[in-house]
């Protein structure tokens, strides 16, 4: 901001100032240069300020822009003729701002210090993992190149050929050692990334799995079904989707107690995992239900390996000791089955083998039902 040029108060400092015969009987025959005084002070400030704004300590953009409007406004209002009341006090905190502002550029650069010191010794890092043994090996060459270079001055030509022959193994030595430490080297990372590979999968797998029965969980399940469905959809592929229920668990779990329950249902999964082939897909749905979406399977053949599973199952028994007795525990499973009929929205066929094992629940358990798409439902399908 340029100065103010007052023409009033150059013409002050610049003449004597005489009595004012209409102040006298106001007791103010002083001279004026006290208000002269005042208004090169507030020049002085007016500038001040100004070098202030101009030459700011850095700090965050929005930080610093604040603090400049802030020093504007201050000067605008010392610069107010005849000054504003209140004025001193204004100063007086625009002082404890200018120091805030200070303090916080400080720390604002110790910050960025800190930053660009991480960054540097990350850069610093990087150039001596990649320099650092192509130095080496680049100094190793240029020493064998200058050691064949000053053969020149030699004058018996078996000598020559002796030390040419000489640094020729050496550097092929070099290179050799080279090409060993790289390939070290390569197959060190090459672990590291298979291990890395290795625990990812492990703990992508541990993530879908159930921990108690070993087949997938209900959000692999979903997952699967969406991926499954699609892909049936595509090729025009037959895909067939069975819900599983244990019949009477609650009774299992009441009489012979929950670790048994739990032994149930680990043995159900194996025999339904068993019973399908290594491209269907088993999960537990939840509780003591299981599902199995069959990939490339229709209707008949998704009900009868459903049926053999059950079979065996219900031929199946867990002896355990119950105190000095031996119990045992023998259950059976029913089963809904049904096929996906075009790209049939997944609720509806979820739904379907819903229905089929509610059926065969009322029908007396320990069976499996299929259930085919309506005929209405197939002519309202959009």
């Amino acid at each position: 901001m340029e100065p103010r040029t007052d023409k009033h108060v150059q013409l002050h400092l610049a003449t004597p100032e005489r009595p004012d015969p209409s102040t006298k009987a106001l007791g103010a025959d002083r001279p004026m240069r006290p208000r002269a005084a005042a208004s090169g002070l507030t020049l002085f400030v007016d500038r001040l300020l100004g070098v202030l704004s101009s030459n700011a300590p850095e700090t965050r953009p929005e930080t610093l822009a604040e603090f400049r409007q802030h020093l504007d406004l201050i000067r605008r209002e010392v610069s107010t003729v005849p000054a504003e009341p209140g004025l001193g006090a204004h100063l007086e905190d625009c002082l404890k701002r200018c120091e805030a502002h200070l303090k916080e550029s400080q720390g604002y650069h110790a910050d960025r210090e800190a930053e660009l010191t991480e960054v540097i010794a990350i850069l610093r890092e990087a150039a001596t993992l990649m320099s650092g043994d192509s130095k080496s090996f680049h100094e190793q060459v240029l020493s064998s190149s200058d050691r064949v270079g000053s053969m020149l001055l030699l004058e018996d030509i078996k000598e020559i050929r002796r030390q040419i022959s000489s640094e020729v193994d050496e550097i092929r030595r070099t290179v050799t050692s080279k090409q060993k430490r790289d390939e070290e080297a390569q197959a060190q990372l090459t672990e590291r990334v298979e291990a890395l590979q290795t625990r990812l999968a492990k703990a992508e797998e541990a993530a879908t799995r159930d921990p108690l029965t070993n087949v997938m969980n209900r959000g692999a399940f979903d997952r699967a079904l969406v991926r499954m469905t699609a892909a049936a959809t595509r090729s025009n592929t037959p895909l067939s989707l069975a819900i599983i229920d244990i019949d009477n668990f609650k009774q299992i779990n009441d009489r012979h107690g929950h670790p048994v329950g739990d032994r149930v249902l680990i043995a159900t999964a194996q025999w339904i995992a068993n019973g399908v082939r290594r491209t269907d897909f088993v999960a537990r749905y939840g509780g003591e239900e299981f599902a199995v979406i069959f990939h490339d399977a229709p209707l008949a053949g998704a009900e009868r390996r459903m049926r053999e599973a059950l079979e065996g199952l219900s031929k199946t028994k867990f002896e355990y000791e119950q105190g000095d007795e031996r119990a045992i525990v023998r259950w059976t499973a029913s089963c809904g089955v049904t096929q996906m009929f075009g790209a049939e929205p997944l609720d509806s066929l979820v739904k379907r083998a819903d229905e089929a094992l509610y059926e065969a629940k009322r029908k007396g358990k320990n069976r499996v039902i299929a259930k085919k798409r309506s005929f209405l439902a197939s002519l309202t399908a959009r």
